[in-house]
């Protein structure tokens, strides 16, 4: 069983997004480089069908960007609902955030949270407004922590 700590919740949506702006800004770049070299010496006419393969290129790396954005806000959505449970579970048992562990990120029915009092699982209403903690004994657990 896989439990996700709060810190990981808190940061892990945001790690290739970076990376995909600097490779747009990199083709952005190779692009005006072949396109000005092109406009240079239009005799020239291998420049031109590179320049225009790498706007190709461009165009879809700045989709795989929007579809990445896209997933970003939803993730981010989902993680500051299974963190504010965290929170409010946290504020149930008097410990800190950061030592609690759950494992989903997301909130699902049967959320199991692991904390220094032990392991509990959430029970939510029908509507899913509110929670009911109930404290567990786990038979020979293997678990995994997943940390930022």
């Amino acid at each position: 069983m896989t439990f996700y700590t709060y810190g990981y919740l808190t940061t892990h949506h945001q790690t290739w997004q970076y990376l995909r702006l600097v490779m747009i800004m990199a083709l952005l770049v190779v692009f005006i480089g072949l396109f000005v070299y092109y406009l240079r010496h239009r005799w020239n006419v291998k420049y031109k069908d590179l320049s225009i393969i790498t706007g190709v290129i461009i165009l879809l790396v700045l989709g795989f960007q929007v579809n990445g954005l896209v997933t970003l806000h939803t993730n981010s959505e989902t993680a500051g609902a299974i963190t504010s449970t965290v929170q409010e579970v946290a504020k149930r048992l008097d410990v800190k955030p950061q030592t609690i562990a759950v494992n989903a990120t997301t909130t699902t029915t049967n959320l199991l949270f692991k904390t220094p009092k032990g392991y509990y699982r959430a029970d939510y209403n029908s509507d899913g407004s509110a929670f009911v903690l109930e404290h567990l004994t786990l038979h020979q657990p293997k678990i995994t922590l997943t940390k930022e």
